[in-house]
This record gives C-alpha cells, structure tokens and sequence, in this order.
C-alpha cells in the first residue's frame, strides 16, 4: 500500500484560509506609507475602510478630513504639510477623506486643495493626544 501525505491538501487549505482572511481588505484603497520620516494613511472610501482608518486614528497624531460643502466625502485632495520654518514634512493626494500623519510635535501648515479651491490651516500637533484639521470644499 502507497503511503500518501496530506501535505498538497494541507497546503491547499492553508492558501484558501489565507484568501479567506485577506478577502475583506481587497479592493480598498487604503494608502499607508512614510515621507520624510512621517508616517502617514489615507483612504476611507466606504463602509470599511471608513472604519479601519477610525481604528488606526490613535497611533497617528493629526487627523486630517475633507468633504464637500454640503458633507459628502471627498477623495484626490493634494494635501501638503509645512513645518513652522515652511520646510515640507508631507506631500500627497488623499486616497479618501482621512489623512492619518505621525509628526513630531510643534506648528503646522496644512494646505489642501481640491479641483480649484485652496484652503489652508494653521495646526498645533501636541507631544500628547493630537489634533485635528477639517477641510470643507
């Protein structure tokens, strides 16, 4: 009688288990990353990626979030941030309407511009907690 292993089984299992669990982050548009020595994440199309940006919120200390006039979200905003001596700390396009930034403590600019409006805010990230900046389009 043959001896036959389960191992190709096995490793079948194991990949579909691994599909199975990466199935829900699939498809989002999240963007995480670090420039400049800033950590950064931005998306929040969505039901759940609206929810996974929320939870990670408090490992970053500026929350960023931009919408529409009326409060519709809004995605593709070119968001820039200047530290107090106007030396760029990040630049980028929202893939979402959050901007989660890691920054080191002191004062910001924080200028986003969406289609033909330009705004900008001036922000004091703190050494603990954080801030938040909202832009309305």
């Amino acid at each position: 009688m043959k001896n036959f292993t389960n191992a190709p089984r096995q490793r079948a299992l194991q990949l579909a288990a691994a599909l199975v669990l990466a199935w829900p982050l699939t498809g989002l548009a999240l963007d995480q990353g670090e420039q400049n020595g800033v950590a950064y994440a931005t998306g929040g199309v969505g039901q759940d990626e609206s929810s996974i940006l929320r939870s990670m919120a408090k490992d970053y200390n500026l929350r960023v979030l931009a919408a529409g006039k009326s409060g519709e979200y809004v995605a593709d905003v070119k968001v820039g941030i200047y530290d107090s001596q106007g030396k760029p700390a990040l630049s980028l396009v929202t893939q979402g309407p959050y901007l989660l930034a890691r920054l080191p403590p002191g004062r910001y600019r924080v200028d986003a511009e969406y289609g033909q409006a330009r705004q900008s805010r001036q922000v004091q990230v703190p050494s603990s907690g954080g801030a938040e900046v909202s832009f309305y389009f």
